[in-house]
Formats: structure tokens, sequence, C-alpha cells
């Protein structure tokens, strides 16, 4: 493997880990707290340095909450705000 995609996975791990940051801890909101839309801004912001695709966070952040075991109609609500979010720097 190229030394490229190398750090791209690095990158993306990255990422899954800062995840769980953007979200409340008791009502799973994506950036509703001025601390976690802080995280998110980091995250938007790394993610925008190191080229990594809305398409990519999107998914990374489906996961997240899947593996919280979030309602079907909360991770809908909530890829919405994330995805509104993300698009504003990331194609």
């Amino acid at each position: 493997m190229s030394r490229e995609h190398d750090l791209k996975v690095e990158v993306l791990d990255s990422l899954k880990q800062s995840m769980p940051g953007c979200f409340g801890s008791e009502d799973g909101i994506f950036a509703g707290h001025p601390a976690d839309e802080k995280r998110a801004k980091e995250l938007r912001r790394i993610a925008t340095d190191k080229g990594i695709s809305l398409n990519e966070v999107l998914q990374i952040a489906q996961e997240y909450m899947q593996r919280k075991n979030y309602i079907k109609e909360h991770i809908e609500e909530q890829m919405t705000e994330i995805r509104k979010f993300f698009s504003k720097k990331l194609q």
C-alpha cells in the first residue's frame, strides 16, 4: 500500500475516534451543545484539510449511531443535520 493510502486510513481512524465527541452523551444530538459543536467544527476542519469526502464522514457518523443502537428515526434526523453541517466544507 502507498504512503498516501496509509495516511488516509490514519485520518479516517482518527475521525472515527473523534466522532462520538460531536454528539450529546445523553440525547445523541449532533453538535447540540457548544462543546459538541466545537469538536464537530474541528473534525470538519481536519476532514477538509486531509481531503476526506463528505460520503466518508457521513459513513463514519452513521456507523457510530448504529453502534449506539439509536432508533432509525433519530439516525435519519441526525444524518440530515450532519449532511448540512459537513456539506458546507466537504464534497
